[in-house]
């Protein structure tokens, strides 16, 4: 009798001891749930408008993507922090996921140990560097003769090989501190000269990269024309063995019209070169990031230089500004948010693919793949409510779940999880002055 009591005793005690276990267990289980599995949401089109349908083909391919990033330069405007670094580059929540860094590359060499603590920071969140000069060190320059311009400098043109050498020692100095450089030009806006930097002609363009270049051990980009002057790019594509040398054809879009975005030439003589705009401020440098809806025509011009200007990529000017991604307190702007809309989901090697690109007035469509999921953007700059369907096709996989990220003037990438679907079609209401993410994945 005292044995078998004993025995029951153990054996409740045992179970007793389990108890926390299995609670913690179904927390567990509970938590994964939410985070994934959340209830199912079905939209309610109520006090809508309809949209024409938005169709998405993945067989349909454009360009790969390289990424969205920004600009540190800390000989002007100080370095970023430790904490804002983390906030460019790292892709956790209320981040951003930047994947590029453009540094500049100062004519002093003492200088350049500036950029090292947030070169190592966005190399460490996965970021490729870019570098660009913007003058060269003193003796290299001359003043010339430039009508309607006051005081243009120029690289003197016994000095090419010199400089050269010298864009050369920055990727070499890089390099010996852990930091690989992906690409640099040769000069920043050489079609400003008035702002007091390098100004280049078209002829010493063409001589530097056939004659000079190859001593630069990274990939090299053209110069970045202030406003996609084309006259720059042109007697590089029809000249082979300058085509050759270049990697990247990079410009800035500063008064670009959308129209001119487009560029025949390059898709007809570029292959294997990539399209990237290296530097940009829209719509503007006066207003602060956060004011809305203002903010959405940064997603606009985003969207427009990937569909209808076929980049590769897309950098802003300065990381850390009031009119940037993140302000002067550290923290992310709505300009910014609508960056990550695009940084955070559509990342390297993801490659465009066709969709309906504006289905209502107001709404612009942009659409990617990786192997196993498809991105949309939909940026709905109108004062309407749209009930908006999707239809998709040659995925090569089956869905197995649908979310979504809004930044709206009360929300901030605010996720919407579980969307219902049928076979290879959605719904959704595209809230008014909103950008919206959706991400459709296998599993």
């Amino acid at each position: 009798m005292k044995q078998t009591l004993k025995k029951a005793l153990s054996l409740i005690l045992a179970v007793l001891m389990l108890l926390p276990l299995v609670a913690c267990a179904s927390t567990e289980v509970e938590e994964e749930t939410k985070i994934r599995d959340d209830e199912l949401f079905t939209p309610d089109y109520t006090d809508t408008v309809e949209s024409e349908v938005i169709e998405v083909s993945a067989s349909t391919e454009y360009q790969t993507i390289i990424g969205f990033g920004g600009t540190s330069f800390p000989v002007w405007i100080g370095d970023l922090t430790e904490e804002e670094r983390q906030l460019a580059f790292g892709n956790g929540e209320d981040e951003l996921g930047f994947t590029i860094l453009r540094l500049h590359i100062d004519p002093d060499s003492d200088r350049w140990a500036e950029d090292l603590d947030t070169a190592k920071a966005a190399q460490d969140n996965g970021a490729i560097i870019i570098a660009s000069p913007w003058t060269a060190p003193d003796d290299m320059m001359e003043s010339y003769e430039k009508a309607g311009e006051d005081n243009p400098i120029r690289i003197k043109h016994d000095k090419y090989a010199e400089y050269a050498e010298h864009l050369n020692d920055y990727v070499t100095y890089m390099k010996e501190n852990g930091i690989e450089i992906y690409a640099i030009s040769f000069q920043n806006e050489p079609d400003l000269s008035n702002s007091g930097w390098v100004s280049w002609t078209t002829e010493e363009i063409m001589d530097f990269i056939l004659n000079y270049s190859d001593v630069i051990d990274c990939k090299l980009m053209t110069p970045e024309s202030y406003n996609y002057d084309k006259e720059y790019y042109d007697a590089i594509l029809n000249d082979e063995e300058a085509l050759e040398k270049i990697d990247i054809f990079a410009t800035h879009l500063y008064g670009t019209k959308v129209s001119d975005f487009e560029y025949p030439l390059f898709e007809e003589l570029g292959e294997g070169k990539e399209l990237w705009v290296t530097e940009m401020i829209y719509p503007n440098s006066t207003s602060i990031a956060d004011m809305w809806p203002e903010a959405l025509e940064t997603a606009e011009h985003i969207s427009d230089a990937l569909t209808v200007g076929n980049m590769q990529a897309y950098v802003w000017w300065y990381i850390r500004r009031f009119y940037g991604p993140i302000d002067e307190y550290g923290d992310i702007t709505k300009r910014g948010y609508c960056m990550a809309q695009y940084s955070k989901f559509v990342r390297l090697g993801y490659v465009r693919i066709d969709a309906t690109e504006e289905p209502a007035d107001g709404i612009s469509v942009s659409a990617f793949k990786s192997d196993d999921e498809i991105v949309i953007v939909v940026i709905n700059n109108s004062e309407n409510d749209y009930e908006q369907h999707f239809n998709l096709s040659n995925l090569g996989f089956d869905i197995g779940y649908i979310e979504a990220y809004t930044t709206s003037k009360t929300q901030s990438l605010a996720r919407t999880g579980n969307i219902s679907y049928s076979e290879n079609t959605f719904g959704y209401v595209l809230d008014s002055y909103s950008i919206t993410t959706f991400v459709i994945s296998e599993s």
